[in-house]
């Protein structure tokens, strides 16, 4: 029998199937907020977590809700066992497919549904049929949802607060209210905010009950070998410098923020016309 190795995945009581997918998805280490807060979650109780965007924080929450639920009988056929409120539709998205990724060796299959506003409802009723282990929602959509009887909350162990600060700051605070009178009183409650204003302050002492604190502290100076520039030039003339700076400087790898779905498809469209694949 080996001896798992400390600071590794396995170190922090995680399966054999969790560490399968962790070891094919290329994960070799955990994030200093994964290393404390996958011990404290898997220990059942409230946990609170200063964690920045992009700081492993998915896999930090997920990773032993999967665990829980693949070692417990849901208690009801239309549960839903875990929920996780997110701000966006883009993290919600983001959020459900990283679960589905962690759950893919798990011997039986983990139904996880993403619901969020912004598009047809019909789709996300039915996926709800039957029963639901995780589901990933933004609040609006979730009460949409419940008023049409189409989920319930009743049998839910663990909610995940993601992102608690965007989340008040984006006017959720009543809806999030609303979805807590729908949850049962005795449940795991996990809150990650990247900051903690007095709207989260109170929030978590409100919710939570002697919870796990963990702060991870992020270097926020940019690493040196980071150069910015800005460069001022004529609108029409911004793809035309872009594809001149990718060629010139044997750029091989660019992300480029476009302001909208209409601009994103030109540029692309442009790029693509020069000979550069986008």
């Amino acid at each position: 029998m080996s001896t798992a190795l400390p600071g590794s995945f396995a170190s922090l009581g995680l399966s054999e199937f969790l560490l399968s997918s962790l070891n094919e998805l290329g994960y070799a280490q955990p994030t200093p907020i994964q290393t404390q807060a996958i011990p404290a979650v898997l220990n059942g109780g409230d946990v609170v977590a200063a964690a920045q965007t992009g700081s492993g924080k998915t896999g930090a929450f997920s990773l032993p809700i999967l665990q829980a639920i693949s070692t417990k009988q849901a208690s009801s056929k239309r549960a839903v066992r875990a929920l996780v409120l997110v701000p966006t539709r883009e993290l919600a998205m983001q959020v459900g497919d990283a679960i589905r990724a962690y759950a893919q060796h798990l011997p039986e299959a983990v139904k996880v549904v993403t619901v969020f506003g912004g598009v047809s409802i019909n789709p996300q009723m039915l996926a709800l049929r039957g029963s639901t282990d995780i589901l990933v929602a933004t609040p609006g959509r979730l009460l949409d949802l419940a008023d049409k009887n189409a989920v319930t909350l009743k049998s839910v162990d663990t909610l995940v607060l993601d992102e608690a600060d965007r989340m008040l700051d984006l006017g959720f605070a009543d809806e999030l209210d609303a979805v807590l009178n729908l949850l049962p009183k005795k449940r795991q409650n996990l809150l990650f905010s990247a900051t903690f204003p007095e709207g989260v302050k109170e929030l978590t002492q409100s919710l939570l009950q002697n919870p796990t604190e963990i702060e991870v502290k992020v270097e926020s100076s940019i690493p040196e070998q980071v150069q910015q520039r800005a460069i001022e030039v004529d609108r029409d003339k911004r793809t035309s410098l872009l594809k001149h700076l990718i060629k010139e400087e044997g750029w091989s790898r660019v992300i480029v923020f476009v302001a909208s779905k209409r601009g994103v498809n030109n540029v692309t469209m442009k790029l693509s016309r020069a000979g550069i694949k986008a």
